[in-house]
Protein backbone atom coordinates (compact mmCIF):
# COMPACT_ATOMS: atom_id res chain seq x y z
CA UNK A 1 0.00 0.00 0.00
CA UNK A 2 2.82 2.43 0.87
CA UNK A 3 4.52 1.65 -2.45
CA UNK A 4 1.33 2.55 -4.32
CA UNK A 5 1.12 5.90 -2.53
CA UNK A 6 4.81 6.52 -3.18
CA UNK A 7 4.36 5.98 -6.92
CA UNK A 8 1.29 8.24 -7.00
CA UNK A 9 3.23 11.02 -5.29
CA UNK A 10 6.16 10.57 -7.70
CA UNK A 11 3.76 10.63 -10.68
CA UNK A 12 2.08 13.81 -9.47
CA UNK A 13 5.42 15.48 -8.74
CA UNK A 14 6.77 14.62 -12.19
CA UNK A 15 3.54 15.73 -13.88
CA UNK A 16 3.46 19.06 -12.06
CA UNK A 17 7.19 19.63 -12.52
CA UNK A 18 6.68 19.42 -16.28
CA UNK A 19 4.00 22.11 -16.31
CA UNK A 20 5.41 25.35 -17.70
CA UNK A 21 4.92 28.64 -15.86
CA UNK A 22 1.98 29.46 -18.09
CA UNK A 23 -0.10 26.39 -18.88
CA UNK A 24 -0.34 26.05 -22.66
CA UNK A 25 -3.06 23.99 -24.30
CA UNK A 26 -3.77 23.35 -27.99
CA UNK A 27 -6.93 25.46 -27.88
CA UNK A 28 -7.66 28.61 -25.91
CA UNK A 29 -11.15 27.29 -25.10
CA UNK A 30 -9.58 24.44 -23.15
CA UNK A 31 -7.70 26.88 -20.94
CA UNK A 32 -10.81 28.99 -20.41
CA UNK A 33 -12.89 25.90 -19.61
CA UNK A 34 -10.27 24.68 -17.13
CA UNK A 35 -10.10 28.09 -15.46
CA UNK A 36 -13.90 28.29 -15.35
CA UNK A 37 -14.17 24.84 -13.79
CA UNK A 38 -11.44 25.71 -11.27
CA UNK A 39 -13.28 28.94 -10.49
CA UNK A 40 -16.48 27.00 -9.70
CA UNK A 41 -14.52 24.68 -7.42
CA UNK A 42 -12.83 27.66 -5.77
CA UNK A 43 -16.14 29.44 -5.22
CA UNK A 44 -17.72 26.33 -3.70
CA UNK A 45 -14.88 25.25 -1.41
CA UNK A 46 -12.45 28.14 -0.89
CA UNK A 47 -14.12 31.53 -1.22
CA UNK A 48 -15.84 31.37 2.18
CA UNK A 49 -12.42 31.87 3.81
CA UNK A 50 -10.16 33.17 1.05
CA UNK A 51 -12.72 35.58 -0.44
CA UNK A 52 -14.37 35.93 -3.83
CA UNK A 53 -11.17 37.31 -5.36
CA UNK A 54 -8.72 35.18 -3.35
CA UNK A 55 -7.47 38.06 -1.22
CA UNK A 56 -8.11 36.39 2.17
CA UNK A 57 -11.23 38.41 2.96
CA UNK A 58 -13.97 35.80 2.81
CA UNK A 59 -17.07 36.08 4.99
CA UNK A 60 -15.80 33.36 7.35
CA UNK A 61 -12.23 34.73 7.58
CA UNK A 62 -12.91 36.77 10.72
CA UNK A 63 -13.89 33.58 12.57
CA UNK A 64 -10.51 31.96 12.02
CA UNK A 65 -7.54 32.05 14.36
CA UNK A 66 -5.29 33.23 11.52
CA UNK A 67 -6.25 35.39 8.56
CA UNK A 68 -6.34 33.33 5.34
CA UNK A 69 -3.52 34.27 2.96
CA UNK A 70 -3.96 36.38 -0.14
CA UNK A 71 -3.92 33.73 -2.86
CA UNK A 72 -3.35 36.32 -5.60
CA UNK A 73 0.28 36.78 -4.54
CA UNK A 74 1.42 33.14 -4.42
CA UNK A 75 3.69 33.62 -7.43
CA UNK A 76 4.99 36.94 -6.14
CA UNK A 77 5.88 35.30 -2.82
CA UNK A 78 7.64 32.49 -4.69
CA UNK A 79 10.05 34.55 -6.80
CA UNK A 80 7.59 34.99 -9.67
CA UNK A 81 6.90 31.27 -10.21
CA UNK A 82 3.58 29.71 -9.31
CA UNK A 83 4.30 27.04 -6.62
CA UNK A 84 2.32 24.20 -8.22
CA UNK A 85 3.45 21.29 -6.06
CA UNK A 86 3.40 23.15 -2.75
CA UNK A 87 -0.16 24.38 -3.31
CA UNK A 88 -1.27 20.96 -4.57
CA UNK A 89 0.03 19.35 -1.39
CA UNK A 90 -1.70 21.94 0.81
CA UNK A 91 -5.03 21.36 -0.95
CA UNK A 92 -4.89 17.58 -0.79
CA UNK A 93 -3.58 17.49 2.77
CA UNK A 94 -0.10 16.07 2.12
CA UNK A 95 1.48 19.30 3.37
CA UNK A 96 -0.13 20.42 6.58
CA UNK A 97 0.65 24.05 7.29
CA UNK A 98 1.05 25.08 10.92
CA UNK A 99 -0.58 28.44 10.20
CA UNK A 100 -3.83 26.63 9.42
CA UNK A 101 -4.00 25.41 12.99
CA UNK A 102 -5.34 21.98 13.80
CA UNK A 103 -8.57 22.11 11.81
CA UNK A 104 -9.08 25.56 10.27
CA UNK A 105 -8.53 24.50 6.68
CA UNK A 106 -10.27 21.30 5.65
CA UNK A 107 -8.28 18.78 3.69
CA UNK A 108 -9.98 19.14 0.33
CA UNK A 109 -8.30 16.07 -1.14
CA UNK A 110 -10.57 14.04 1.13
CA UNK A 111 -13.61 16.16 0.27
CA UNK A 112 -13.01 15.72 -3.46
CA UNK A 113 -12.41 11.98 -3.13
CA UNK A 114 -15.41 10.19 -4.62
CA UNK A 115 -14.83 7.19 -2.35
CA UNK A 116 -16.03 9.38 0.52
CA UNK A 117 -19.31 10.01 -1.30
CA UNK A 118 -20.56 6.42 -1.05
CA UNK A 119 -22.19 5.18 -4.25
CA UNK A 120 -20.37 7.80 -6.37
CA UNK A 121 -17.10 5.88 -6.14
CA UNK A 122 -15.53 4.72 -9.37
CA UNK A 123 -12.23 3.03 -10.05
CA UNK A 124 -11.08 6.39 -11.46
CA UNK A 125 -11.82 8.40 -8.30
CA UNK A 126 -8.16 9.29 -7.70
CA UNK A 127 -7.80 10.60 -11.25
CA UNK A 128 -10.96 12.68 -10.91
CA UNK A 129 -9.77 14.12 -7.59
CA UNK A 130 -6.36 15.03 -9.05
CA UNK A 131 -8.15 16.61 -12.01
CA UNK A 132 -10.30 18.78 -9.76
CA UNK A 133 -7.27 19.92 -7.80
CA UNK A 134 -5.40 20.60 -11.06
CA UNK A 135 -8.31 22.75 -12.33
CA UNK A 136 -8.25 24.65 -9.05
CA UNK A 137 -4.49 25.19 -9.43
CA UNK A 138 -4.93 26.50 -12.99
CA UNK A 139 -7.57 28.90 -11.70
CA UNK A 140 -5.32 30.06 -8.86
CA UNK A 141 -2.48 30.62 -11.31
CA UNK A 142 -4.86 32.72 -13.45
CA UNK A 143 -5.56 35.16 -10.56
CA UNK A 144 -1.93 35.91 -9.77
CA UNK A 145 -0.84 39.58 -9.72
Amino acid sequence: MKHCLFYKVIFIACFIALIPQQVVFAEADTVEETISSGNRTYYRFCSICHGANGEGDGPFASNLVMVPPDLTILSKMNGGAFPWMRIYEVIDGQNKIAAHGATDMPIWGEAFDLRNWGSGYTEYADVIVRGRIFELLVYLQSIQE
